[in-house]
């Protein structure tokens, strides 16, 4: 801060306290006073008397008016008009008040007249933003003798604390001293005014129209921020990722420093005072801190990025560490210049230093989704840059209208705002995508997983099951087989001892022997998994049809496909197939007259296929009624394997047998 003073400021430095040189001191007041209430008056009379008959609506009165400045709590009511006022040196604006002047006790002295016959009431406020506001009032001829401080009740309006009121009686002069304290923030001026007591509302609402399109901007960042609110609880309570409670946080706290800020504008009241001292930065400083523990949990910065996640996390205990020092500087002592100080010089540097770092980091990083974030980053961090050098500089871009919002800080940490939070919704649609992905990924991968060991099941359950095949298999060949085997012998053997005698019932043992030996070569043939192949069937088809018309008039052929295709054939598919075969040359022998029989079997690559032909009388009705069980056991076992079976049937008879493989 610049230590140069302007023109009528006096420094707490210039008071001695030497007993001596305090008597000098009051010499001098007394002098001075005495030259005022003679030769000044006469000297301020044309320039600086104000007529309050002449003024219209309001009037700015810095270059009428006197000022002075004194350390806080030295000096009396009854010793203001002792002060040395000087010439105002002008209206300070916002941002350029000396801070020296916000810790000291500031004086204002002015001149009023009352050319008009009737009492005129007016209006008066010292500066924005001013508290301990105070009015005295004395005559010009006799400051001494009638120095005197106006009451509260008196001087009091009800429709804004920011300003007293003053009665001038008809053809009045007096002189007016006001004792105020300027607020505890940067955005102070020293603007004395006087203003028509009927104009103050219209007054007043012109001052907080005038940054009307800033209010209107603001407004809308605040309702954007305010739907982010509303999506990231409601994100909380669909996918209860915590991250975005601290979102909502922090989206909250900036919406409320922007909403207070527009609508507290110009508002002299103790709520605003102390926003403007106090809250608007402790808002500003909790909502870095909640974006920043944000930014840990929604890029997982533990696990995924150590370095970053521990530089945030020092960052958010500095921030709160000096948050507590300001709480404590702000509420136990009166100094602004070590709140500023600890304002614009530390804790906002370090906002900047972990935007920095975060922008440099994400950077190395080259991931994607920290590239969206830094965007972000980068944007407020640049916007907030050019917003600090307004604040601290007072710089104007378009001097030729101090009040466009192109002047106002708040824009452009407003626009930082939004373009931060556009990013951020990008990164967070780029994130959603990603997850997706992801989740598509795992749920396939599960799925394959869960596939894989279903299937090694159905593999162990077909391993056990042909394993008990082949046990079951062998068993009925070691044990079964032989008993039939030894039944079918001891009767050829009494066949033979009865040299020539018939026995009906040995006969009939003797048959069913041999028929009970070849199921049970069937079954067998059918368990055994080895067998369990196209190639197989086909195999076995051919030489239980050669074998079965062997000894008959029948002459049996049997084409075979050129190739037979690599394929596996379940055992009850290949059951189902050779007695639906075995049927229909059981049928062609008993029952079709015929000389000459032709199976023919042919494949592709997911049929088999087999005609059984005959030269025989073929099938009528009659004979369709009399065999029709076995007609429906064979489509029945086709059907029950998907397969299909059809009898066509002129002067001879073909049956197709066709099977899914």
């Amino acid at each position: 801060m610049s230590t140069n003073r302007h023109p009528g400021f006096v420094s707490a430095n210039t008071t001695c306290h030497h007993p001596y040189h305090k008597a000098v001191k009051h010499t001098f007041f007394y002098i001075l006073l005495f030259c005022l209430a003679t030769n000044s008056y006469a000297q301020w009379s044309d320039t600086m008397i104000i007529d309050v008959a002449a003024i219209r609506y309001h009037k700015a009165i810095g270059k009428y008016s006197l000022f002075n400045s004194q350390p806080k709590h030295q000096i009396p009511d009854a010793d203001i008009y002792k002060l040395p006022f000087q010439q105002n040196p002008g209206n300070y604006l916002p941002h350029d008040l000396p801070g020296k002047l916000i810790e000291q006790d500031c004086f204002l002295q002015f001149f009023l007249t009352n050319s008009h016959d009737t009492a005129i009431t007016v209006c008066f406020t010292p500066a924005y933003f001013c508290s301990e506001f105070i009015l005295f009032k004395a005559r010009p001829d006799d400051i001494p003798g009638s120095f005197s401080r106006l009451p509260d009740s008196l001087t009091a309006d009800d429709r804004s604390d920011g300003v007293k009121q003053i009665v001038v009686q008809p053809h009045e002069t007096a002189t007016y001293f006001c004792r105020f304290n300027f607020v505890r923030t940067n955005i102070n001026s020293l603007t004395p005014r006087i203003i028509r007591y009927d104009y103050l509302p219209q007054w007043s609402m012109s001052q907080r129209d005038r940054d009307h399109m800033l209010d209107v901007f603001t407004y809308t960042v605040s309702g954007v921020l305010l739907f982010m609110i509303f999506y990231s609880l409601a994100v909380y309570i669909q996918s209860r990722n915590k991250e975005f409670i601290f979102y909502a946080g922090y989206t909250f706290l900036t919406c409320s420093l922007l909403f207070l800020k527009s609508y507290l504008n110009y508002s002299a009241t103790p709520f605003n005072y102390f926003y403007e001292e106090y809250l608007d930065f402790m808002i500003m400083t909790g909502s870095v801190v909640m974006y920043q523990i944000f930014m840990r949990k929604f890029i997982n910065s533990k696990e995924n990025y150590p370095l970053l996640d521990k530089c945030l996390h020092f960052f958010s205990l500095l921030l709160i560490g000096a948050s507590i020092v300001f709480s404590i500087v702000y509420f136990l002592t009166d100094r602004y210049i070590l709140l500023n100080i600890m304002e614009n010089f530390i804790i906002k540097q370090v906002f900047f230093l972990t935007g920095v770092f975060f922008i440099v980091y994400s950077i190395k990083k080259k991931n994607t989704l920290l590239n969206y974030l830094a965007a972000g980053n980068f944007s407020l961090v640049v916007f907030s840059v050019i917003s600090y050098i307004i604040i601290i500089t007072g710089w104007k871009l378009v001097k030729d209208d101090i009040t466009s919002v192109f002047n106002r800080a708040l824009f452009y940490y407003e626009i930082g705002l939004v373009l931060e939070l556009g990013f951020f919704l990008s990164g967070l649609a780029y994130k959603n995508r990603r997850d997706i992905i992801e989740r598509v990924k795992e749920r396939e991968r599960l799925k394959l997983e869960n596939e894989r060991k279903e299937f090694d099941k159905q593999m162990a359950v077909m391993a056990a099951k042909q394993e008990e095949r082949n046990r079951i298999s062998a068993d009925m060949h070691d044990e079964l087989g032989s008993g039939v085997t030894a039944i079918r012998l001891m009767s050829e053997i009494m066949k033979s001892r009865l040299k020539g005698d018939v026995v009906p019932e040995l006969e009939k043992i003797s048959n069913s022997a041999n028929e009970l030996l070849g199921k049970m070569n069937t079954i067998i043939w059918t368990m055994k998994s080895s067998n369990d192949t196209l190639e197989s069937l086909i195999a076995y088809i051919r030489a239980h049809a050669i074998e079965y018309f062997d000894s008959t008039p029948i002459e049996c052929k049997v084409q075979l496909p050129p190739l037979i295709p690599q394929a596996e054939v379940s055992g009850e598919k290949r059951r189902n197939i050779f007695l639906s075969i075995k049927e229909a040359l059981n049928n062609a022998m008993k029952h079709s007259q015929a000389t000459q029989i032709q199976i023919v079997i042919s494949t592709s690559d997911k049929w088999l296929m087999i005609k059984v032909a005959d030269n025989g009388v073929g099938i009528d009705a009659d004979k369709l009624r009399r065999f029709g069980n076995g007609l429906s056991n064979m489509r029945r076992r086709m059907e029950s394997i998907d397969g299909t079976f059809k009898i066509e049937s002129d002067k001879n008879c073909i049956l197709t047998f066709e099977a899914p493989i």
